[in-house]
């Protein structure tokens, strides 16, 4: 398998305990290392509701998504556990314009799951 940031071969060091496992990880040590996830929550009130929005990495480069999707699952079973009235969003980048979008469709609360935040006006007025 390779890295999907650098494309260097990932080497899995295999024993008798994860020798049939499948590797879910599309991201080598060094590549883990220069993008971390860095888990940042906020809560957007929007008409009609609030976005509850959980973004994973904070970044301005351009990576494949393919890289971090394997991260996902532990917000998938908060969501399932303690969100699940909520109707869940997931999207890859989000951006000042899809932020005004979900804004004016008005479908209430919502759970918006994204790899990597590139809002430039986030500071002033989407947090709280």
């Amino acid at each position: 398998m390779f890295c999907e940031v650098c494309k260097k071969k990932i080497y899995v060091r295999k024993h008798i305990f994860n020798l049939f496992l499948k590797q879910t990880h599309h991201i080598c040590e060094y590549c883990f290392k220069k993008y971390p996830l860095l888990i940042k929550r906020s809560i957007i009130p929007i008409d009609g509701g609030e976005i509850l929005w959980t973004s994973l990495i904070q970044t301005k480069d351009s990576i494949s998504p393919l890289a971090h999707m394997s991260f996902y699952k532990p917000f998938y079973v908060e969501y399932i556990n303690h969100y699940k009235n909520r109707l869940i969003m997931i999207e890859t980048s989000i951006n000042d314009e899809k932020m005004d979008l979900y804004e004016n469709l008005k479908l209430g609360d919502m759970y918006l799951l994204t790899l990597y935040d590139i809002i430039e006006k986030k500071e002033s007025y989407y947090e709280i």
